[in-house]
């Protein structure tokens, strides 16, 4: 080998490994969210995100006599909600959302989806096998 072969190589692995680190850093999953027992709240649906790389629903919820508006994250893409029966249209502004969440460590108005009820109905978070 040549040196300028070493030297690509060298880089195609740093940079293997820098993706590999931080692919594995955002999903680690454990540090972003409290272990705390899930609470449970209800609101109104104001904006769905059916996008990549969680699917979100944003919810306005009375607190304290106020309303703050709250980001409802899946564990899950896009993908992996449609093979459950999750659609880009699943959730409409003004749908009453009910859901158990666990809150992120430093946002306060962010937190991860346990459940989620739509006007009533409950919608899918757990692919089979996962």
């Amino acid at each position: 080998m040549n040196f300028r072969t070493i030297i690509r190589f060298t880089a195609m692995l740093m940079a293997g490994a820098a993706i590999a680190i931080s692919a594995a850093a955002h999903h680690g999953g454990g540090i972003e969210w409290q272990s705390t027992e899930p609470q449970s709240i209800t609101g109104e649906a104001t904006e769905f995100q059916f996008r990549f790389p969680h699917v979100a629903v944003m919810i306005d919820v009375e607190i304290d006599s106020h309303v703050e508006n709250w980001a409802m994250t899946t564990r899950w893409t896009p993908t992996i909600l449609r093979r459950i029966g999750w659609r880009h249209d699943s959730i409409q502004p003004g749908d009453e959302i009910t859901v158990t969440y666990r809150p992120h460590v430093t946002e306060p108005r962010v937190f991860q989806m346990q459940t989620i009820e739509v006007n009533g109905s409950a919608l899918s978070l757990e692919p089979e096998g996962e």
